[in-house]
C-alpha cells in the first residue's frame, strides 16, 4: 500500500514540473515572436499654436516734410481713407510766423500797387486835359501868329494903321506865351505819367515777388497738414497729439496699405519651437471673423519672429487684428 501512494507522489511531481517548463516554453516562444519596440530617436511631432497680429505684406509710408508739434490726428489706425484726406496737422511756429510776415509784404506790396494805379489814372487824366488845353492854345497862337504876319505885311506897306498892328502884335506875344506855357505843362504832365508807369511797372514786379513768396510760405505751411497720397487702409500711426518731432520722426508718421488681401501674421515662437521652423512651410490660419481655417505659409523668419502670408478670402479681415497659427513640428 505505502509503494502505491509513493509512486503516485512521483507521479504528479513529475507532472507539474513538465507543466511549468511547458509553460516558461511557451513564454519564451511568445516574447521572441513579438515585434521589437523601437525607442524614438527625435522629437515627437505636435501641433505648435501661435498667436501673432495681422499685417498687410506691401505698406507705404506716409509722412510729413516738415518737423514741429503734432497738432491733431485725423485719421484712426483701421480707418479707410481716400487720396488727398487730411489725416493729420503738424504745427511750426516758424512757418507760421513766416507766413504771416509774407502775407503783410504781398498786402503792403498790392496796396502800392493800387494806389500807383490810382495815380497813375489821375495823372492820365491831367495829361489829356493838359494836352487838350495846349492845343487849344496852339491853334489859337497859330491864328493869332497868321493875323500878326498879315498886318505886319500891310503895316510895312503903309496899308493898315499902327495901333491895328500893334494890337495884332500884342495879340501874336500873349498866344505865343500863353502856347509855350501850356506845352510845357502838357509836356510835365506826359512826363509825370510815364514815371509813374515805371513806377507801377516796378511796384507790379514786387507785388509779383512777393506773392510768389507768400505761395513759397503758404506751400511750406500747407506741408504741415499731412494729407494722404493715395486711397487705402491705415495700418499704422505713430506719435500723439503734442508730441514733438524732427524731420526724420515725421516721415513715417503713417503706414498705409491699398491690398487688404494679401496679408501675413507676425508671432513670436519660443526659441526651441523657432529652430524647427523653415520658410515655406505650411500652416493654417484662424482668424475670429471667419470660421474655419486659411492656408497659410511661413514667408519668413526674422530675428525672433516668424511671418506666415495668406490670402484673405474676405475683406472683413484687416490689418491689426489677432489671428492663431496652427502648423505642424516634425
Amino acid at each position: 500500500m505505502r509503494g502505491r501512494w509513493l509512486l503516485a507522489s512521483t507521479a504528479l511531481i513529475l507532472l507539474g514540473v513538465a507543466a511549468g517548463a511547458l509553460s516558461l516554453l511557451r513564454r519564451d516562444l511568445t516574447v521572441k515572436n513579438a515585434p521589437a519596440r523601437v525607442e524614438p530617436s527625435g522629437p515627437v511631432a505636435r501641433v505648435l499654436k501661435l498667436s501673432g497680429k495681422i499685417q498687410a505684406q506691401k505698406m507705404i509710408p506716409v509722412g510729413t516734410t516738415v518737423s514741429g508739434t503734432i497738432d491733431a490726428f485725423l485719421a484712426d489706425v483701421g480707418q479707410e481713407v481716400f487720396e488727398g484726406q487730411l489725416l493729420a496737422r503738424i504745427a511750426n511756429q516758424g512757418l507760421e510766423a513766416a507766413q504771416q510776415e509774407a502775407a503783410r509784404a504781398a498786402q503792403n506790396a498790392q496796396e502800392k500797387v493800387s494806389s500807383i494805379e490810382n495815380r497813375v489814372i489821375a495823372a492820365r487824366l491831367e495829361a489829356s486835359r493838359s494836352r487838350a488845353e495846349a492845343n487849344r492854345s496852339r491853334d489859337q497862337f497859330q491864328r493869332a501868329e497868321k493875323a500878326y504876319q498879315r498886318q505886319q505885311m500891310l503895316f510895312r506897306e503903309g496899308a493898315t494903321p499902327r495901333l491895328v498892328y500893334e494890337k495884332a502884335e500884342r495879340e501874336f506875344e500873349t498866344a505865343r506865351s500863353e502856347f509855350n506855357s501850356l506845352d510845357e505843362l502838357a509836356r510835365q504832365a506826359d512826363d509825370q505819367v510815364s514815371g509813374l508807369v515805371k513806377q507801377q511797372k516796378a511796384a507790379a514786379h514786387a507785388l509779383a515777388e512777393r506773392n510768389a513768396e507768400l505761395e513759397n510760405a503758404r506751400g511750406s505751411f500747407i506741408s504741415a497738414e499731412l494729407h494722404s497720397p493715395i486711397s487705402g487702409f491705415i495700418v499704422a500711426r505713430k506719435g500723439e497729439p503734442g508730441q514733438s518731432i524732427s524731420l526724420e520722426e515725421g516721415k513715417d508718421l503713417f503706414e498705409i496699405t491699398t491690398d487688404i488681401s494679401h496679408l501675413e501674421v507676425v508671432t513670436e515662437p519660443d526659441p526651441g519651437d523657432l529652430k524647427r521652423l523653415r520658410p515655406a512651410q505650411s500652416a493654417l490660419i484662424f482668424a475670429a471673423e471667419l470660421p474655419g481655417a486659411i492656408p497659410g505659409t511661413l514667408k519668413e523668419i526674422k530675428g525672433s519672429g516668424a511671418i506666415f502670408e495668406f490670402t484673405s478670402p474676405t475683406p472683413f479681415i484687416r490689418p491689426g487684428m489677432t489671428a492663431q497659427v496652427h502648423l505642424t513640428l516634425e
